[in-house]
């Protein structure tokens, strides 16, 4: 459910990069963009952002194929890895992470439940790697929280 609610963000996404990159790409085409002088750069910039744009399609794509193929293990009694659903209670609230190596920091609401994507490489997804319910964490200094369930 949760995965399913996160391929429609990339999804979205991807349809976002890609008009950004056509609408950079006719800009850097148009007539009103061809250089007058030497430091007349607008169609030059143009081009620029419409390469970067296309590069972030490519790469979000590759992540959207690879994540729909993608199958969460079952962590319970396991040690935290990447597909598992975490929570914890930090600051006396409880919340909701999916740790995957993409899609962190999108915020999803799956049954009335809000869930953040987070990433091993974030400070969060660093801390939880390899802990175990009941275990306790900490990350930056002053931030701590306890592992309260895995899925």
């Amino acid at each position: 459910m949760i995965l399913k609610a996160l391929l429609a963000e990339l999804d979205e996404e991807l349809r976002r990069l890609l008009a950004a990159n056509e609408r950079a790409s006719a800009g850097a085409t148009d007539n009103e963009t061809r250089a007058e002088t030497k430091w007349d750069t607008c169609g030059l910039e143009s081009s620029y952002l419409a390469r970067g744009h296309a590069e972030q399609f490519k790469t979000r794509a590759a992540e959207v194929h690879n994540l729909r193929g993608f199958v969460a293990p079952d962590y319970a009694g396991r040690p935290i890895g990447v597909g598992a659903l975490v929570e914890v209670e930090m600051g006396g609230e409880a919340m909701l992470f999916f740790l995957l190596h993409c899609g962190g920091g999108i915020d999803l609401v799956v049954e009335s439940r809000e869930v953040t994507v987070i990433t091993p490489e974030s400070p969060v997804g660093a801390a939880l790697l390899d802990q175990q319910v009941g275990d306790t964490f900490s990350f930056r200094v002053g931030l701590s929280g306890k592992i309260l369930d895995v899925e």
